[in-house]
């Protein structure tokens, strides 16, 4: 086995600082949208990490990312900002991890630190896949010398299923891999044996906690082999090919967590996820032990997307992530990305053409979403509870409406806040059919039949309904203030003085 390749500390460090500049550069002018101020407000309306458990009921979520957010929020501050700049180290250590350690060249590796993923999706966006990149390059690292650091492995593999059930598709393809790596060295048996116990801990704790979802959730996972159809097979394919080919519909106002190809024909978007999944074949063929924790990654991924039906350029992106570890697991078998030696000019262009054709396609993609999100708010939460605060509203009755948008409101007004939906004080979502129709009441007859917002006078109120205000005979509406155009879809708001109509 070939030893870690380092790159040189003077390559390196010039790379890191400018990364490091750009991506804080971007935290500061990103604002929470109510998928990250989910976790965060859960994680700061709980009494204990006990409580975090209960409060992620519905979240299907393993809970080491909210544990974490849970220790800022109740001993460092709740403010949301303490949350960007704990995962903003986060992605920088992952970077600087693959600048120093990852066996690419230097244009390849900052291509992809200045790709769409590490650019803007794990790095400007505050979520839990960051932790498990991090995670996921130190064993890559390790796995240099898997004899030597086994020990290691087997903590950061337990740690990887706790943070996302993604990375227990990732923590069993480095099992397969030292499965592999163990046949017929005895004096490992011992070891393998610890790593084995302690991984499949983790791997079950994340299976039962992703597995205790309510059955009145509004989340529905297909159960058996219900999912081996058609429909639900091309679109788990095609998600394959979101996770390469990145390109946003420009033409559209809310681009975020859509990729131009998924509107092509459906054999075209099958197509294409074939033909990458071939060509990335094609680059890893020669080490078994990189094959080995590839392709159950990958499968896992692609069931699970078949089964859930879940989109997103967060999500697919994990396709891209689990080649590159493979790429670098593959390194360690004599197998590069760019081969040399005496072959035919074609079979030395074509993986150069394929990586840096994927590569730019990324680059313009984190481009263009990361001078989208610094030129117009990604959500108008934050500008909305800043004008309540300068205009002394948060001081008198407030009223929200627009459960799905609570989350990213709470956040940035410190404290729950009373939903009009659901009729009380909340600050995260709780995914429950009930707290969740498909047709929602009338804005009028839910504030006629609140118990709480039908004794007031005179309240404020904020909505993410445009154009369902107007006056009736029994409340009389003044707008104060409209936030519209950001990023995020359902996260426009408007504020409203809305006084009783006395008889």
């Amino acid at each position: 086995m070939i030893k870690s390749q380092v790159t040189k500390f003077r390559y390196v460090i010039p790379i890191m600082l400018l990364y490091f500049m750009v991506s804080l550069v971007g935290m500061f002018h990103h604002e929470l949208f109510s998928e990250e101020a989910q976790q965060l407000t859960i994680s700061r309306d709980s009494s204990s990490v006990f409580d975090v458990y209960k409060n992620m009921l519905y979240e299907g979520h393993v809970t080491l990312w909210n544990t974490i957010l849970f220790l800022i929020t109740h001993y460092i501050s709740a403010k949301p900002v303490y949350m960007q700049l704990f995962h903003l180290l986060v992605i920088n250590c992952a970077v600087f991890i693959f600048l120093w350690y990852a066996p690419f060249n230097l244009p390849v590796k900052t291509l992809i630190i200045f790709g769409c993923y590490f650019l803007f999706v794990y790095s400007i966006i505050s979520r839990n896949y960051a932790l498990g990149i991090l995670l996921l390059f130190v064993c890559c690292v390790l796995m240099a010398n898997p004899a030597k650091n086994m020990m290691a492995i087997s903590i950061l593999v337990v740690l990887m299923c706790f943070t996302h059930l993604f990375y227990v598709f990732a923590a069993i393809g480095i099992f397969a891999f030292l499965f592999y790596y163990s046949i017929g060295k005895k004096e490992l048996y011992g070891r393998f044996a610890v790593f084995t116990g302690l991984f499949l801990f983790g791997a079950v704790c994340a299976f039962l906690q992703t597995r205790r979802i309510p059955g009145d959730s509004i989340v529905h996972v297909k159960t058996g082999l219900s999912w081996l159809n058609i429909h639900d097979l091309s679109f788990a394919i095609i998600c394959f090919a979101r996770g390469y080919i990145t390109i946003p519909p420009f033409n559209q106002q809310y681009f975020w967590d859509k990729q131009y190809i998924q509107y092509l024909p459906v054999i075209i978007g099958i197509l294409s996820a074939v033909s990458l999944f071939t060509i990335t074949l094609v680059f890893l063929y020669k080490s078994r032990k990189a094959l080995l924790f590839y392709l159950p990654s990958v499968a896992l991924l692609t069931v699970f997307f078949a089964t859930s039906g879940m989109a997103g350029s967060r999500y697919f992106g994990l396709f891209f992530i689990f080649f590159i570890a493979a790429l670098w697991l593959a390194y360690y078998d004599g197998v590069v990305i760019f081969p040399k030696g005496n072959m035919c000019f074609i079979k030395k262009m074509l993986p150069q053409v394929f990586i840096y054709f994927i590569l730019i396609i990324q680059l313009i993609t984190g481009i263009y979403m990361y001078s989208k999100d610094y030129r117009q708010p990604f959500s108008q939460a934050k500008n909305t509870i800043s004008y309540l605060r300068a205009n002394q509203l948060d001081k008198g009755r407030l009223v929200f409406d627009g459960y799905h948008s609570i989350p990213a409101l709470s956040a940035y007004f410190g404290r729950k806040i009373y939903c009009l939906d659901i009729d009380q004080f909340c600050s995260f979502c709780i995914w429950k059919s009930a707290y969740n129709p498909l047709h929602p009441k009338p804005l009028i007859d839910e504030i006629s039949s609140s118990p709480y917002a039908d004794t007031l006078k005179e309240f404020t109120l904020v909505t993410n309904r445009g154009n369902a205000v107007t006056n009736s005979t029994i409340y009389n509406f003044k707008k104060l203030a409209s936030f519209e155009g950001p990023v995020v879809d359902g996260e426009d708001f408007y504020i409203y003085k809305v006084t009783k109509i006395q008889r």
